[in-house]
């Protein structure tokens, strides 16, 4: 797949997920009697319209996201089917309808990709041989109860609580095995980073090669899949952790590689590869889906949402704190790119599962963000019909757009600092 359909793959997928925003308002609105005066597809120039009863349906030019325009949304008008006349109650669920509608549709793909593809449960583990959690005493099989004192529900909580820990840092570690539950401290390792590779891809239990590319040094030398590296620069190697080591002992340049292809010993020298990669901290343990029926995939649905639910939580926490750089935000040009880089998959099964996975992700993130009370988002006026519905009396209109033009003001600088960052990501 081309980098340039898989952006428009990534661009028409974002789409989809905004427009199941929209659409979560567009219908809470009808259900409310609220008039709505335009539900558009795309933004930009009109491409098409026609008005059914009230409302025009709309398709536009530029192929991202979409809108819906409900009546006395943006000013007052003293109408029965208007919103600024609705009760507060009716006000906040057409608000709420938007990130729930998100939040919902993530819970449904969720459900149905599970439910075809299986799901890692809580004891699908593999121990990685040389790794802190091997070292410490975990075997395959073993179930992890918590990590640094905060219980794991589903296998992507333990990035999100590492992701806080200082390098060198001592964790607690809580596993269960057999019924009992036992305790560890642990020192997770750094990976990724600045790193020297061959450019292949091995199990990570050991360095059977189960990737290479027909481009890469490597295979151009004569490597090939199924090879077990066994020497690298005639130093003997047992696990992965050892190839790592020799490679980036050897640094950028010809590397001498040694396998076993069937009975057969054999040696290559081909370059090296410097790569560049986001550092995190890590275990040393993965892992693997099984099948599992459809309680079990709604279950795991759930347990999975919710993870992201906190991972989102915590990372405005972190970025207040400043655990999180400023730089390091993604705008919608960032989400593309990653979108587009993840779903290059060399299957179509795969590129399916990688893209349905990214939109239920986003579609979670949307929802949550737009759930915050800032000025111009869906949480502010959450908050505020919630007021109106107290006291009896709704807020004065007019001022209220002069508060929402200023969040939205505020929303469009934030959109262009983290367009800078995604382009100076993208350059380097």
């Amino acid at each position: 797949m081309s980098t340039f359909t898989s952006i428009l793959i990534a661009l028409l997928a974002l789409s989809i997920i905004i427009i199941v925003h929209e659409s979560g308002h567009f219908f809470a609105a009808k259900i409310s009697g609220i008039k709505v005066l335009e539900f558009s597809l795309f933004m930009g120039p009109k491409i098409f319209s026609k008005k059914v009863k009230d409302t025009v349906y709309s398709l536009r030019a530029i192929p991202i996201g979409g809108f819906v325009a409900l009546e006395g949304e943006e000013e007052n008008v003293v109408s029965p089917t208007s919103y600024s006349s609705a009760k507060p109650y009716k006000k906040i669920f057409v608000s709420i309808a938007g990130p729930l509608s998100n939040i919902i549709f993530a819970f449904l793909i969720l459900t149905i990709l599970f439910g075809f593809t299986g799901y890692a449960l809580d004891t699908n583990t593999v121990i990685v041989p040389d790794g802190p959690l091997y070292e410490a005493g975990l075997r395959d099989g073993d179930k992890i109860i918590s990590v640094d004192r905060k219980t794991i529900l589903d296998p992507s909580d333990i990035g999100m609580v590492l992701y806080p820990v200082k390098e060198d840092e001592e964790i607690e570690v809580v596993y269960e095995r057999g019924g009992s539950k036992n305790t560890v401290t642990v020192i997770p390792v750094k990976q990724g980073g600045k790193r020297i590779m061959l450019n292949i891809s091995t199990t990570n239990t050991d360095t059977v090669v189960v990737e290479i590319k027909e481009d890469s040094y490597g295979y151009i030398a004569g490597l090939r899949l199924n090879d077990r590296i066994t020497h690298i620069n005639d130093i003997k190697i047992n696990s992965p952790k050892e190839l790592r080591e020799q490679v980036n002992a050897n640094g950028v340049g010809p590397v001498k590689v040694t396998v076993l292809r069937g009975e057969e010993e054999l040696s290559f020298v081909f370059n090296t590869i410097e790569t560049q990669s986001t550092e995190y901290l890590d275990l040393g343990i993965y892992y693997y889906s099984t099948e599992i029926n459809v309680l079990q995939a709604i279950k795991h649905a759930v347990l999975y949402s919710f993870s992201v639910v906190k991972t989102v939580i915590f990372s405005i926490v972190w970025l207040i704190t400043g655990i999180v750089r400023m730089s390091e935000m993604m705008g919608p040009i960032g989400i593309i790119s990653t979108m587009g880089e993840q779903i290059k998959q060399p299957t179509f099964v795969l590129f399916i599962l990688n893209l349905v996975n990214m939109m239920a992700f986003i579609s979670i993130n949307l929802g949550i963000m737009n759930l915050i009370p800032f000025p111009a988002l869906d949480g502010s006026k959450i908050v505020i019909h919630s007021v109106e519905w107290i006291m009896g009396k709704p807020f004065n209109q007019d001022k209220m757009k002069y508060v929402t033009l200023a969040g939205f003001i505020l929303l469009i600088l934030l959109l262009v600092f983290v367009t800078f960052n995604d382009i100076v990501r993208l350059v380097k």
